[in-house]
């Protein structure tokens, strides 16, 4: 199952952390796929060969709140809570709902979609409190070497790095007190405070609202059918952890030999 909701159906012959290989029915030479367009691979039995980081960051934000469940025969299930099994083997979906403690349980390959509901909003809040939260750290960043430059040129080439460390501490003293209200000739950075913040906040929940995000799709109606929109999830932590991850391997496999030699 792709992540635009096209899906190929062969015979995997071999994969790796980049690709997987199938023959496709009916055919004879061999396709590639890259599994970052893959959003799960699974079988005739109900059982999970690959998820994707996509799938994976799906299930944990529809947990988090209610919402309702359409089924590939396109019943509709409200529910007050949800649990997704994260097996591998025949995964799960339990249902809570207000009139019982287990309201449903059913196979996750029989789900359509999951749509939370009008509380996923909260968490466009989040995302746009952390990004107005980054955005003005970029800018106190910024200001803060405009400052040290600045003051830098008052000083000796020979400098001692206690002096760059009081002129630095000295340069990002003055773009903190830009921030502050209330100060006389201090404080002008504040209203871009007041004004990134609430942007920036609408500004995903606009962003999240126009593409449907809380909409969460696992198989399409119609096998030749697609998505209405893709299942890529943007998650910069993850994104970020797997670029160090690919940066700290080549060290790490440098580090082990030396360490497998030592005594202790």
């Amino acid at each position: 199952m792709n992540l635009d909701g096209t899906s190929a159906v062969g015979l995997i012959d071999s994969m790796n952390t980049e690709s997987v290989f199938i023959t496709a029915e009916g055919a004879v030479e061999q396709s590639i796929y890259s599994l970052d367009d893959i959003y799960y691979i699974y079988n005739s039995f109900g059982k999970l060969y690959y998820k994707s980081p996509n799938y994976e960051d799906r299930l944990n934000i529809i947990e988090e709140r209610s919402g309702f469940l359409v089924t590939i025969d396109e019943d509709t299930i409200d529910y007050t809570s949800i649990e997704i099994e994260r097996r591998m083997d025949k995964p799960y979906v339990y249902l809570t709902t207000e009139e019982k403690a287990l309201g449903h349980k059913l196979s996750l390959f029989d789900v359509h979609l999951i749509r939370i509901d009008a509380s996923y909003m909260e968490h466009s809040v989040r995302r746009g409190c952390i990004t107005g939260a980054c955005l003005m750290l970029t800018g106190l960043a910024m200001q803060t070497l405009s400052y040290y430059g600045d003051r830098r040129k008052n000083q000796p080439d020979d400098a001692s790095l206690l002096q760059k460390s009081k002129t630095m501490g000295g340069a990002l003293g003055t773009s903190i007190m830009n921030f502050i209200p209330g100060l006389s000739s201090a404080g002008q950075q504040y209203q871009s405070v007041t004004v990134i913040l609430p942007l920036s906040t609408i500004g995903w929940m606009a962003y999240d609202l126009y593409f449907d995000k809380r909409t969460h799709y696992f198989r399409p109606l119609i096998r030749e059918d697609s998505f209405p929109h893709s299942m890529y999830w943007f998650n910069p932590w993850r994104i970020v952890k797997n670029k160090i991850k690919e940066k700290m391997e080549p060290l790490i496999e440098k580090i082990e030999p030396i360490l497998e030699k030592l005594p202790f």
